[in-house]
């Protein structure tokens, strides 16, 4: 599971370069954090290529079908975001 914090700096890099990247080595889940909107993208590769899973905001994210499982509560991560 790879996760990126989105800047305006870092943006295209996250949104393509690595994206694509991540793809091509079979990262199971790739998590694109927009703490400006208060929303990750979250996405799953699936006959090698990433099908987007939904957008998260309040909800938890659990990883049953990795090894060593694992959830991200997003209420939590955004919670510092909020004003």
């Amino acid at each position: 599971v790879v996760v990126e914090v989105i800047s305006k700096s870092t943006a295209r890099r996250d949104e393509v370069t690595k994206f694509e990247l991540y793809e091509k080595e079979k990262v199971p889940y790739y998590i694109i954090v927009y703490p400006n909107d208060l929303k990750a993208k979250v996405y799953k590769l699936k006959d090698g290529n990433y099908d987007k899973v939904d957008d998260f905001t309040n909800e938890v994210m659990r990883f049953d079908d990795l090894e060593c499982g694992g959830t991200i509560d997003f209420q939590r991560v955004f919670k510092r975001f909020r004003k």
